[in-house]
C-alpha cells in the first residue's frame, strides 16, 4: 500500500462505501454473527474481486460471503490495513422528510442537496428521499436496507402516527442509526429527542457541516461485538 493511499481512500469515499479492510473484517463478521441471531434483515459481507495469492491461486471468489472462516485464511496472506472490495445490503442512507407544504420541500430539498453532495456526489445511488416513516416502512419490509435515517419535516397532524411506525421500523431492523435535524426556521423542536440531534441555524454557515460530519460519524461507526 503507498504512503497516504488510505487517506486519500478516506477523502475520496468518506462513507467507506464498497471497501473494507481486513481488521474491519474481522469486526464486523463477528458483529453481524451476533446481530443475525435476533434481526430480521440479515447483515454479511461478499467480496466483489476475485482475491488470489501468488502460487495457489483464488482462495475468495467474487460474490462469495466473507464469514470467519475465510477472514482467518485471509488473515494468512494479508496484513490488517489491506483493502478489500465488498458489498454488504446495509448501505445507504434514506432521508425521511415531507415535501406537501413549503416548509417542508425548503428544509428537504435543503437537507437533500446537502447531502447529495457527500463524497462529490458519488453516492447519489445510496441516497433515497421518502416523505413518511409510512412510506419508509412499506419498502424496509420489502428490498430497502439503509443503515442510517434522516429525520427531517413531518407535519403536526400526521405525527403521531409517524412516531408509531417509526418504533415499527426499528422492530424490522432494530440495529439501523438514525439522526434527526431540527431547524430552527423550519422545524424548531424535535419528534424524537431520544436519538441524535443536530441542530441547523440559519444564522450559523458551519451547521450543515457539521451534519456532514455527524452524518459520517454515524454512518462509518464500527458495529462492535462489545455493544451486544
Amino acid at each position: 500500500m503507498e504512503p497516504g493511499s488510505e487517506e486519500e481512500r478516506k477523502k475520496e469515499n468518506p462513507l467507506r462505501i464498497g471497501v473494507c479492510t481486513l481488521d474491519e473484517l474481522e469486526e464486523k463478521i463477528k458483529a453481524f454473527r451476533m446481530m443475525n441471531q435476533s434481526a430480521l434483515k440479515k447483515r454479511y459481507v461478499l467480496s466483489r474481486d476475485v482475491v488470489g495469492v501468488p502460487g495457489q491461486g483464488p482462495i475468495l471468489q467474487k460474490s462469495s460471503e466473507i464469514d470467519i472462516s475465510r477472514a482467518k485464511l485471509l488473515r494468512r496472506h494479508f496484513p490488517g490495513n489491506h483493502v478489500f472490495k465488498t458489498f454488504q445490503p446495509d448501505e445507504g442512507i434514506v432521508i425521511i422528510s415531507d415535501m406537501s407544504s413549503p416548509e417542508g420541500i425548503s428544509l428537504s430539498m435543503d437537507i437533500v442537496t446537502q447531502i447529495m453532495n457527500i463524497g462529490g456526489g458519488a453516492y447519489e445511488g445510496f441516497i433515497d428521499r421518502v416523505d413518511s416513516f409510512t412510506d419508509f416502512l412499506n419498502l424496509l419490509k420489502k428490498a430497502l436496507f439503509p443503515k442510517l435515517i434522516i429525520i427531517g419535516f413531518i407535519p403536526a397532524d400526521r405525527l403521531e402516527m409517524e412516531k408509531i411506525n417509526f418504533v415499527r421500523a426499528r422492530r424490522v431492523d432494530h440495529y439501523i442509526r438514525a439522526i434527526e435535524l431540527t431547524h430552527t426556521q423550519h422545524k424548531p423542536h424535535p419528534y424524537f429527542p431520544k436519538i441524535k440531534q443536530v441542530q441547523i441555524t440559519t444564522e450559523d454557515p458551519k451547521a450543515w457541516g457539521r451534519l456532514i460530519i455527524e452524518i459520517v460519524r454515524e454512518y462509518t461507526k464500527p458495529y462492535f461485538v462489545e455493544d451486544f
